[in-house]
């Protein structure tokens, strides 16, 4: 994939020392440019929320094991301890939403 993000400017060169008639062929070329653009695009945003999904589950998960543990060793306080964990789930969930909303704007 890198290579075909490498070879951009090389195309870009070759195209603005082209003759007329290799100016056709290069317009008949351009569909298959955009086709490898518009599906890195969408790759970019495939791993990007792959990527938010997967850090979003891991705190979350830290988050909840945190608040087990905290609440095993001061059974009194489990109240507190609870709401704060729902707060802070809250945010992390609103923040990953964003940040798959921006992923699929980005590949739409």
């Amino acid at each position: 994939m890198l290579d075909v993000i490498m070879m951009v400017p090389m195309m870009l060169a070759e195209v603005a020392q082209t003759t007329p008639e290799s100016v056709q062929a290069v317009h008949e070329a351009l569909p298959a440019f955009d086709v490898i653009a518009k599906s890195i695009g969408v790759l970019g945003g495939v791993l990007g929320a792959g990527l938010i999904v997967i850090g979003a589950g891991k705190g979350i998960g830290q988050l909840a094991g945190s608040a087990v543990e905290a609440i095993a060793r001061q059974p009194e306080a489990g109240g507190r301890i609870f709401t704060t964990m729902i707060i802070a789930a809250a945010l992390i969930e609103g923040v990953t939403l964003f940040a798959l909303i921006i992923c699929l704007l980005a590949v739409l």
